[in-house]
């Protein structure tokens, strides 16, 4: 051991305590584990609780000790030593007494290593270590030592689920006991121990009104994924699970694993029906969930079916088309299983009727006699049917003008998939390690799309299909998306490529923009704009969709580019979380806010400035390009792009409010400026734009303060802050230095590409 460390700890030294700091970290790092040894000791004695000396020495000692660990990297070296000092705290008493708040001694020694040897999450060797004593940790009843080992915990759940599911009672019993952040640990841990979270799912379940609304997602995702992977589990639970569908934020996502548990246990759902067709009367949107669960739960008997098309076929006659195909899916399997229901007459109704309203009135009579002739009673909801039907057959909707249901349903649905089965996008294709390049790809995918060829019978594909939860919800709501896309595509730019990267907060996504014109003067010819957004899936649902919109058939599950897709999403998944399938199928399109806060992300890094919508072009176009006719003044040798006054920030602290003005030119590679006021005096300065690392608006905290109209150039060498009149001149100029600081690079790009 060094010797200082030996007299500070051999002789509770506290006066050469604070010396540790003057040695260098490699002088000590061989003796941190003896170090830690001997704070063990003394951390044991029998005085230590009431020995403020040894408690400041202790301290003391683990911070330097931390400290040089993470500064050396040498955690696995230390590891064993750094446990068992932390195990050894778990044999104290660790919670404050009485109206004492202060940590116990023992409690600040397990705070003060639980950091150091938490955030090596991802060090295997570290976590088969640790792992173990801080599950305990969570059993020990002090709240923050509980709190900040949760944290830790969820992090290791992204990097060693493996680990942490031995010990999926305890994390269980603690989110039971209050602890609601391991709740995210959940998830991941579930394949590998399902049977021990099936003991605690009805108490799990019944949380759900006690959580914020982000610990709410993470069991909302867990109850997903038993339903999909063991859905009787959860058939007890359908009470509960019902009861939670009145909160909006949950309702969608729990008739997702209802569908799924009506696949596995329809008569768990048969008291249920009239509560979950009030929802459907209140979200209209997710009456497609009610359609299937009705499916299911008509199976069950004849009775069971004739009462859940009752309900189908008042639906058929009255809703939106978007609908109408799952609809007759479903009734189209109960009167296939009870061909009885229909005096077996179900096949011609489909083929005589070229509407859907002409096969709900027909259907509806055809249920009314099967109800008479058995109980002699007539459903007011058939009339309904009946006299809306008639009602549509006088021309108060254009029902009438859609294609034969003969199409969609002669021989299992074999022509409504014809064009999709001779039609796999294939080639809208993601370059290797998690990129995609959205666009060109596109296009040749559409294509093929179009004209491709199967290898597949019809059977087979058709029953692939029907079984692809993406392609089904794909199918069914293509003419909103296509509806969707093309008020978006004026909004928000749709990325060439997108790579998914880990960053210290997470996952993020790196977006590259350009320019399909590439015209003579094209900003982004050779080049591309970048953008790094911490909203991954968001942009992988708008790349699915703009895909969607461009294909003149659904896309399924199967397709290259969706595999690509998914492949992207998962790399931005805890293990164990949504499916892609999952996740694209939860909302039909994004929420106004998701789209509104990418919009302010973009303005943010000023893409507005060097991009704007063609209508002409239908696509996202440079400036140059979507102004050709300011292109030529642009590129005139020496003609300024914009000149006049401008503020510059003299001294470079925040709170010192010294202005100068000068005259600004920007004109060809260069921003002039001159040290005077005047356009007229010498001495300019130049600042060169392919030097230009970027233009930025000053932060919103520091326009607070006195700057609103305020922004940044950053070189390599120096930063400029400078103000204009007014913001209406701020953003003239903030929009023409990006321009030309754009035009200076593609320059550049293209001269190096000419040299090479």
């Amino acid at each position: 051991m060094h010797q200082l460390f030996s007299q500070v700890l051999g002789q509770r030294d506290l006066s050469r305590a604070g010396d540790l700091f003057s040695l260098e970290d490699a002088e000590i790092e061989d003796c941190l584990s003896q170090a830690l040894d001997q704070i063990k000791v003394i951390s044991c004695s029998l005085d230590y609780l009431t020995n403020d000396n040894d408690q400041a020495v202790v301290e003391i000692c683990i911070t330097r000790i931390t400290t040089a660990i993470r500064e050396t990297g040498s955690i696995e070296q230390h590891s064993t030593a750094l446990v068992g000092l932390w195990e050894s705290c778990l044999e104290h008493n660790l919670t404050p007494q009485g109206e004492n708040t202060e940590d116990t001694p023992h409690a600040k020694i397990a705070s003060d290593i639980t950091s150091c040897i938490l955030q090596n999450y991802s060090c295997p060797s570290v976590m088969i270590l640790a792992v173990p004593v801080a599950v305990r940790f969570l059993q020990r009843g002090n709240r923050e030592l509980s709190r900040n080992m949760s944290s830790y915990l969820s992090l290791a759940a992204i990097a060693k689920a493996d680990l942490l599911a031995e010990h999926t009672e305890a994390i269980t019993l603690s989110v039971l006991g209050g602890n609601h952040m391991l709740l995210r640990v959940l998830p991941s841990v579930y394949p590998r121990q399902p049977d021990t979270i099936h003991c605690h799912l009805g108490n799990l379940t019944a949380m759900m009104s006690q959580l914020e609304s982000p610990e709410q997602q993470h069991l909302i995702r867990l109850i997903q994924m038993v339903a999909e992977q063991h859905p009787l589990m959860l058939s007890p639970q359908v009470p509960t699970l019902v009861s939670y569908l009145g909160d909006q934020s949950l309702t969608e996502a729990l008739l997702v694993a209802l569908v799924d548990v009506s696949q596995a246990s329809p008569s768990s759902l048969v008291s249920f029906l009239p509560a979950l067709r009030i929802v459907g009367q209140q979200c209209p949107a997710l009456l497609g969930h009610m359609a299937e669960i009705h499916g299911a739960v008509g199976i069950i008997s004849e009775a069971h079916a004739h009462s859940s098309l009752v309900y189908l076929v008042s639906l058929l006659g009255s809703m939106e088309h978007s609908f109408h195909h799952t609809l007759l899916l479903e009734i189209r399997a109960l009167t296939d299983r009870y061909p009885s229901i229909l005096g077996g007459c179900g096949k011609d109704i489909y083929r005589i009727s070229n509407s859907f309203t002409a096969i709900a009135r027909l259907l509806g009579r055809r249920l009314e006699e099967s109800t008479a002739i058995h109980c002699r009673s007539k459903s007011l909801a058939l009339h309904a049917v009946r006299s809306r039907s008639i009602n549509s057959d006088n021309g108060e909707d254009g029902e009438g003008l859609e294609p034969s249901p003969d199409n969609i349903f002669s021989n299992t649905l074999a022509n409504s998939h014809s064009e999709n089965q001779e039609a796999p996008p294939a080639e809208r294709k993601l370059t290797a390690d998690s990129s995609m390049p959205v666009t060109p790809a596109l296009n040749r995918g559409v294509k093929e799309a179009d004209r491709g060829d199967s290898r597949e019978t019809d059977g087979q594909k058709e029953e692939q299909e029907e079984a692809d939860r993406l392609f089904i919800h794909l199918r069914d709501n293509m003419e909103m998306i296509r509806d969707f896309c093309k008020d978006m595509m004026q909004q928000i730019p749709t990325p060439e490529h997108c790579v998914i990267e880990d960053s210290n907060r997470g996952c993020v996504a790196k977006l590259s923009f350009s320019c399909p014109l590439k015209g003579h003067y094209c900003l982004y010819a050779k080049s591309s704009f970048n953008l790094t957004s911490r909203q991954p899936h968001l942009w992988i649902h708008i790349m699915l969709l703009h895909l969607q919109s461009k294909s003149s058939v659904p896309l399924c599950s199967r397709d290259e580019c969706i595999q690509r897709l998914a492949s992207l999403w998962e790399k931005t998944q805890l293990k164990g979380a949504h499916s892609f399938p999952m996740a694209m199928t939860q909302h039909t399109t994004p929420h106004r806010k998701d789209l509104d806060s990418l919009q302010i992300q973009l303005e943010e890094v000023r893409f507005f400035d060097l991009f704007g919508y063609s209508e002409e072009e239908g696509g996202w176009l440079c400036f140059m390009c979507n102004n050709p006719e300011k292109a030529t003044v642009v590129n005139q040798e020496g003609q300024p792009l914009i000149e006049g006054k401008l503020k510059e920030k003299q001294v470079r602290w925040k709170f010192i409010k010294r202005w100068k003005t000068r005259y600004f030119t920007l004109a060809g590679n260069q921003l002039l400026f001159r040290r005077g006021k005047s356009k007229d005096e010498l001495d300019d300065i130049p600042i060169e734009l392919s030097k230009v690392q970027s233009v930025k608006v000053v932060a919103k905290k520091r326009r607070d303060r006195g700057l609103p109209r305020a922004f940044e150039i950053f070189t390599d060498s120096k930063t400029y802050v400078l103000k204009a009149q007014d913001e209406k001149h701020t953003e003239e100029w903030l929009q023409c230095i990006n321009v030309a600081v754009a035009q200076a690079r593609e320059r550049e790009n293209r001269e190096a590409t000419t040299y090479l």
